[in-house]
């Protein structure tokens, strides 16, 4: 069963030079809301919008990416976000609950479906931290948030082959087919874009 409240996961030290911290303080991985007043999160979202997007990610944006278009990418979304609209992302947080690095992000949006439905939009993890189940942890928060608010039934889209592919997959989703020529590389490429969905358990 899905955790209801805020997640928190362990997340093992990468090798770095940076000192190591004390085994009595491990870093957490916390999930959380953002609500639209939430403004200090904004540079760290343009940084997080900008990886993906020169990473070859496929998010809508052209790469090169400026600071100016992601961060007004953002205050879009911030201003929609409400009831229909939510954001929720990943950082890590030390013992004494300070928030640190962002990781990545998600977006629920529940307009303009039915009223059992919802669809899973945006999922950004940063590329350093990749491999560490941060997705994972962002979709099922965003699962969490779907069935508290009476939703049975989210979609999502993704391109077709991608590594996202095996993370729905793994998470429980279903592939319905793909549609041709619906999503777009940073460079401009078309891609076929495939369809998933997933049942919620109440």
């Amino acid at each position: 069963m899905l955790q209801a409240a805020n997640d928190y996961l362990q997340l093992t030290p990468r090798a770095s030079h940076a000192p190591r911290r004390a085994p009595s303080q491990p870093r957490m991985l916390a999930v959380r809301q953002i609500s639209a007043r939430d403004l200090q999160w904004l540079p760290a979202l343009a940084d997080l919008l900008i990886d993906g997007v020169h990473q070859g990610a496929c998010l809508g944006f052209l790469a090169p990416l400026s600071r100016y278009a992601a961060t007004d990418y953002w205050h879009g979304v911030f201003a929609r976000l409400g009831p229909q609209q939510s954001l929720w992302i990943a950082c890590e947080r030390d013992a004494e609950g300070n928030d640190g690095p962002l990781q990545g992000a998600v977006q629920l949006n529940l307009a303009g479906h039915a009223r059992h439905c919802g669809e899973v939009q945006r999922l950004m993890v940063h590329s350093q931290s990749r491999g560490r189940g941060i997705a994972s942890r962002l979709m099922q928060r965003v699962e969490c948030a779907a069935i508290e608010q009476g939703r049975t039934l989210l979609v999502l889209d993704t391109p077709s082959g991608s590594q996202a592919e095996a993370v729905y997959v793994h998470l429980g989703w279903q592939r319905v087919g793909e549609i041709p020529d619906f999503a777009a590389t940073a460079e401009g490429q078309l891609l076929a874009c495939a369809r998933y969905f997933k049942r919620l358990a109440a």
